[in-house]
């Protein structure tokens, strides 16, 4: 009953440019909301949006904001439809400092690998401050050794950045 307007969804975000990522989760969360609500996508309503949400019970800020865009691409740019007399009204998000490791024991803990590979791909992790996927698209070319930068490609929200080497 939903797949041609699911893949059509899909189709949307792939066109705009989303990451395989968000295509991914918001059409998994797009899918759920038209079981939910278990009507033909054509004849949804403002209201089956906000019971939806009203009765959904979210693990986090960032699960809430998903699901909300989501399905607002789905009533925007799949069924071409405004939402008026919806609540949109989001949670603030926390703000948390950020847990720092202890120096001395990053040092052990590295210091205690033995693959030299590894040790090196860890403490450029470290020193720069790089994502995981980040680390795994790096290229040798992307290393300016003599400049003592780092050109990190493609990041979160496919932005490039220059940052600098660590000289250790």
């Amino acid at each position: 009953m939903y797949d041609s307007v699911l893949k059509i969804y899909h189709q949307k975000l792939k066109y705009l440019n989303y990451s395989k990522r968000t295509i991914g989760v918001y059409s998994h969360y797009a899918g759920k909301f038209l079981e939910a609500v278990g009507k033909y996508p054509q004849h949804l309503t403002s209201s089956d949006f906000q019971a939806y949400l009203d009765g959904f019970s979210f693990t986090s800020i960032s699960q809430q904001n998903q699901i909300i865009n989501a399905i607002k691409f789905l009533y925007e740019k799949v069924l071409n439809r405004k939402y008026d007399k919806v609540d949109f009204t989001r949670p603030r998000r926390e703000k948390k400092l950020p847990q720092v490791i202890d120096s001395t024991y990053l040092v052990d803990r590295i210091s205690a690998i033995s693959n030299l590979k590894h040790k090196a791909i860890l403490m450029l992790a470290f020193s720069v401050g790089l994502r995981v996927s980040e680390v795994i698209s790096l290229k040798i070319k992307d290393i300016d050794s003599g400049r003592m930068l780092i050109t990190i490609r493609q990041a979160k929200g496919r932005k490039d950045r220059v940052v600098p080497l660590s000289p250790n």
